[in-house]
């Protein structure tokens, strides 16, 4: 490996730093959005019935499916690329890339869009189109609102705006979907009046996005204009790399939303509706994950360019922490009390989908707890490393898949997503250790999941006694999940990230460790 010449440790502590508070943010931004649109699932679960809901998710699962094929990998590759250039100080590469992976997803998305409406002419012609297809044809004009909304959120953590992607991803967006389907509710409307509105609420989204995006132009000084040949001489790095996150996407699709599609082709909506209905709720296990990466990738990259190892090892491990600690407490929630949460939250109807939901958490668990591998390994690895841990995730997300599906239905569908996530962690931790100076297995995160099993395992003793009343559960969790970062204290250094915790009486010298002061 060729390294630069060292750079400051003040420089890489605050690129550390900086990236841990600007994930925090994001996190309460991403809570707060989730938990909008887990109200907007709510309504859906509760003002549709079994069928309708089964027909809505069979819809929203291919119009998912067909845009991260239409993103063809951009939003990744730009959290890749983009650094590279940023550090080199190559505005005109950095410029060009960016324009070109623009122009690359809004592209994909019209391909997207002419091919669901070739695909329903097509059946049209030979048999009467179902309703999931019908449906389609409104949904599928959201592809390119979530294929921009991704890409850009991704520029925008190449910039370091964690507020302007918490205010229109994390705000602005789920209170728009939110308004709509509040406003399909109050007039009556059907299953189509529900999709429109969401795509309505889409548009707008995207419009507060362009006019963002505008914003930035103006006051960044390292976006110039380029021409056609340079984007030409960026094409070969950002297509490389983006066309070797096809089996990567399509492994992420056999986790979500191709699950969803394989129980529909073999079963009645209303069994696609009962996985579907709970798979949000155990999917909030991944949303810590989901946004600490945004800055972990660029921070990783930019750290690795500099060859700052150290720095970089420091970062891997205290993000890692931090995301295990951050997603404990709904896990449990999820394993502990998934018939009284599917009974709370969806109705009695959904009673069977429990082992489903504490199944699928599980497995979002186990993937928020070594999830930071796969990231590292997209920003600083070879690309032959990472198709070699893409295509052993989907061989074996594909077989758990189509081996227990057929036969088990949702429960099965679970169990694939669970196994698929195992195979995934274990690759991609084999290929940290091969490839990159960062130790997966280091002491202190081994101490974190360790501690996580054993209060786990702990609780749900308690739980399955008979002396134990159900009310007393979500008090011993909360417990639980607040040992668990008190024990885990020294790695998540909460006074040195965030400074003003620690002049907060009780709290700071609680949080504060000898590192720390």
């Amino acid at each position: 490996m060729s390294k630069r010449p060292a750079t400051s440790p003040a420089r890489n502590g605050g690129e550390i730093t900086r990236g841990i508070r600007g994930s925090s943010l994001l996190f309460a931004g991403r809570c707060l959005s989730l938990g909008l649109n887990f109200a907007i699932q709510l309504v859906a679960v509760r003002y549709f019935s079994k069928d309708e809901f089964g027909v809505y998710s069979v819809a929203l699962s291919a119009v998912a499916v067909a845009a991260v094929f239409a993103a063809f990998g951009m939003d990744k590759t730009a959290l890749r690329v983009l650094p590279r250039y940023q550090s080199a100080g190559d505005l005109k590469k950095f410029s060009a890339a960016a324009v070109m992976m623009g122009l690359a997803t809004l592209l994909c998305s019209l391909i997207a869009i002419v091919v669901i409406y070739m695909i329903w002419g097509v059946e049209s012609t030979y048999t009467t189109p179902s309703r999931s297809m019908d449906l389609m044809l409104v949904m599928i004009w959201m592809t390119p609102c979530m294929v921009v909304d991704c890409f850009v959120t991704s520029l925008f953590s190449v910039f370091g705006k964690p507020r302007a992607i918490f205010m229109r991803q994390h705000v602005i967006g789920p209170l728009l979907r939110l308004a709509a389907v509040i406003a399909v509710v109050l007039v009556g409307g059907g299953i189509f009046a529900f999709a429109a509105g969401q795509l309505i609420a889409s548009i707008v989204g995207v419009l507060i996005y362009v006019s963002l995006i505008r914003s930035l132009i103006a006051e960044r000084d390292d976006l110039v204009r380029v021409t056609c040949n340079d984007m030409k001489s960026t094409a070969k790095e950002v297509f490389s790399y983006s066309l070797t996150l096809i089996f990567g996407d399509v492994g992420f699709l056999m986790k979500g939303s191709m699950v969803v599609l394989i129980i529909g082709f073999f079963y009645a909506p209303s069994e696609v509706a009962g996985f579907q209905a709970v798979f949000p709720a155990a999917r909030l296990n991944d949303i810590v994950i989901a946004t600490f990466s945004m800055l972990f990738m660029p921070s990783a990259g930019r750290l690795y360019s500099d060859g700052a190892i150290d720095s970089l090892n420091h970062l891997f491990r205290k993000t890692t922490v931090w995301t295990t600690v951050l997603s404990f407490p709904l896990f449990l929630a999820c394993v502990l009390m998934p018939e009284q949460l599917c009974v709370l939250l969806f109705g009695a109807q959904y009673a069977d989908s429990a082992s489903t939901l504490a199944i699928l958490s599980l497995g979002y668990f186990i993937n928020t707890t070594v999830g930071m591998n796969l990231r590292l390994i997209r920003v600083v690895s070879g690309l032959r490393t990472l198709i070699l841990v893409d295509v052993i995730s989907l061989v074996g997300a594909i077989g758990a898949t189509m081996l227990l599906v057929p036969s088990f239905g949702a429960v099965g569908g679970a169990w694939s997503i669970l196994i698929g996530f195992c195979i995934q962690g274990v690759a991609c931790m084999v290929a940290v250790a091969m490839t990159v100076d960062v130790n997966p297995i280091a002491w202190r995160l081994i101490r974190a999941y360790s501690l996580a099993a054993f209060l786990t395992w702990g609780l749900w003793a308690i739980a399955q006694s008979s002396w134990m009343s159900v009310l007393w559960m979500p008090v011993l969790m909360a417990a639980a999940s607040v040992l668990l970062a008190w024990l885990c204290r020294e790695d998540l250094e909460v006074a040195d990230v965030f400074p003003e915790v620690a002049r907060v009486p009780y709290l700071g010298r609680l949080l504060s460790s000898e590192q720390t002061g």
